[in-house]
């Protein structure tokens, strides 16, 4: 478990590099803060999408060490060079199903009031992991690493602002919130939902686009930029909560007619993760194969996407 001081000063640095995004590719929303849509639409450079995270600090170090370009550089060497730009899709907290047991322990110690017992210690022990290394690299590569809001990003556990409350097979969102609150403190609790309100939820690149969930709808661009204004909150609920077959038929063909440059529109198509793909497969394709979901929780994979290439699921979407 991380130091009080020490992930302040982190979570502090963290919110910096987020609240200083260049309005070149993160354009300024009404009250000229960074707003929620990345714009990448006239870059060139190669892009790794990385899926649902879930407390896998693992992922994250194998993908840095990983050469899935031409080059054999790894991913680590390539974003020193801003050779690179990586997208995670979100949900870096909770472990899900790979932990179930340790969440039934941890449920009945939260039901007796113990909020820091050693299920939960191990728990949190792996999240705050995946949180420092997702808020460092933001903090070194600002301008090629990024990290967009999932639904998982609501430490409060509070059904508002584009969160609901989060239970799956216990009450993970209120355990991990009163463990943070016991542990740390609401400084801490505060300041880490000030991050997660500071995120991202769409990245656009000159013939793709990136959320964490199947699009509800096809967005306006500045209602994306706006979206964490009030009387926005249902685009956030929207590219982060949408379950498969609640979204418009054609939300994905809308976005990319709002968001990507006309001549890239034809071939175009949308990446996320949240809904989990079929047993032993790397992909699932909806929207008539525009929507490409990549969330396998069972395997680490992403997806290699060259601006101006045609993307190959097949070939594509690399294991670290």
């Amino acid at each position: 478990m991380p130091a009080e001081d020490g992930l302040q000063s982190l979570l502090d640095r963290a919110l910096s590099a987020l609240e200083n995004e260049s309005p070149l590719y993160r354009p300024k929303d009404d009250s000229s803060r960074p707003g929620g849509l990345l714009d990448f639409s006239s870059g060139r450079l190669p892009v790794v999408i990385v899926p649902d995270i879930h407390a896998r600090a693992d992922f994250l170090l194998r993908l840095a060490d990983s050469r899935l370009t031409e080059t054999g550089e790894t991913v680590l060497e390539l974003l020193d060079k801003e050779a690179v730009t990586v997208v995670c899709v979100g949900d870096a907290v909770h472990s899900e199903s790979r932990a179930y047991s340790r969440w039934i322990e941890g449920y009945r110690d939260w039901e007796a009031g113990v909020y820091a017992g050693p299920a939960m210690q191990k728990e949190m022990a792996e999240n705050f992991s995946t949180l420092e290394i997702i808020m460092e690299m933001k903090i070194r590569f600002p301008g090629h690493f990024h990290f967009l809001k999932g639904n998982h990003e609501n430490v409060l556990n509070e059904t508002e602002h584009g969160n609901f409350a989060f239970r799956k097979f216990v009450q993970e969102g209120s355990m991990c919130r009163d463990f943070i609150r016991q542990v740390y403190g609401d400084v801490i609790l505060h300041l880490i939902s000030l991050w997660e309100k500071s995120l991202p939820v769409c990245a656009v690149f000159s013939d793709f686009g990136v959320s964490h969930a199947e699009p509800r709808e096809a967005y306006p661009r500045r209602r994306i930029i706006n979206c964490h204004a009030e009387g926005n909150e249902d685009v956030i609920a929207g590219l982060t909560w949408t379950r498969n077959d609640e979204a418009d038929a054609d939300s994905v063909q809308g976005l990319i007619q709002e968001l990507i440059p006309g001549s890239a529109r034809k071939g175009a198509a949308w990446f996320g993760g949240h809904r989990p793909v079929q047993e032993c497969s790397r992909y699932n394709l909806r929207q008539n194969g525009k929507f490409l979901q990549l969330h396998n929780p069972e395997e680490m994979n992403v997806a290699l996407v060259v601006p101006g290439t045609q993307f190959d699921p097949e070939t594509d979407i690399k294991s670290v």
